[in-house]
């Protein structure tokens, strides 16, 4: 089974690292006019709905405190 390759933040974000395909250029030129398929960025959505693209780690820490970012597992572990 494979892992899962996103993270979890306060208030339903979510983080994951992507790669830009056509369907999403229109979001992504919106912000970043030199965004191009193919690329590898994160994708942040809060409950499903879409809250940014950024092209780095720095990017991300403007949306969410990174610390406060967690494995999918890691928030049931915790509780127990």
């Amino acid at each position: 089974m494979a892992e899962p390759r996103y993270l979890l933040g306060p208030g339903g974000l979510r983080v994951e690292a992507v790669r830009l395909g056509e369907a999403d250029m229109a979001f992504v030129r919106a912000q970043h006019r030199d965004a191009a398929p193919g690329q590898a960025w994160f994708l942040l959505t809060r409950d499903g709905s879409l809250v940014a693209y950024c092209r780095d780690i720095e990017e991300v820490a403007e949306h969410v405190d990174l610390v406060d970012l967690q494995g999918p597992g890691d928030a049931a572990e915790d509780a127990g």
